[in-house]
């Protein structure tokens, strides 16, 4: 199975939200399923971004296994990490970089680059995308996608004690915190130029 296969079918059979469909179609139309993860760190290669969204939810899946008594449904799960990224979608573009090859001549190398067309944050725009498509978020999973950054997150850099206040209020969020470290830092590689 492919992942954009196992993409979905974990979305056609966890996820019963009114508007999945032309979400679906959207992502369909758009880069999503050849997009990087990021530029220069994790999953910077094409395909990065759905591969990093399938890794996030299986570490997501076995991370609440832990907290059955926190009552996370398998749908917000679902929700929170497989889209918690869509604010990645047409965010990147090919470029060019002059790198030196392994003879120190220079040569160019194909990169991504940022191509931001609506700056509004981070998990910001995740939430706001998903909106456009999805009649209702619960709290907890706009808190989850909002804050999925943590600490890495500008509001916090810039003092916002907000991530504090979402920690304790949705188990979601902490929960996709987590997985999406993981997944970062413990799963995923990075290619260099």
């Amino acid at each position: 199975m492919t992942n954009k296969e196992r993409f979905l079918q974990i979305c056609k059979t966890e996820i019963k939200r009114e508007g999945l469909d032309k979400l679906l179609d959207w992502l369909e139309k758009s880069d999503f399923y050849e997009a990087p993860a990021s530029t220069k760190y994790h999953g910077n290669y094409a395909g990065g971004l759905l591969e990093h969204s399938l890794n996030v939810y299986d570490c997501i899946k076995r991370i609440a296994a832990n907290y059955e008594d926190k009552n996370v449904s398998a749908e917000s799960l679902a929700v929170a990490a497989l889209f918690h990224d869509v604010c990645k979608v047409n965010f990147y573009q090919k470029g060019y970089r002059n790198v030196k090859d392994e003879n120190g001549k220079w040569v160019q190398k194909e990169i991504y680059e940022i191509n931001e067309r609506f700056p509004i944050g981070h998990g910001e725009k995740s939430c706001i995308i998903l909106q456009w498509f999805f009649k209702k978020l619960e709290v907890h999973e706009l808190l989850a996608i909002r804050y999925h950054m943590g600490s890495f997150d500008a509001a916090v850099k810039g003092g916002d004690f907000g991530i504090s206040k979402a920690y304790e209020m949705a188990p979601l969020a902490v929960m996709l915190h987590l997985a999406d470290l993981e997944a970062t830092y413990l799963w995923e590689e990075i290619r260099t130029i």
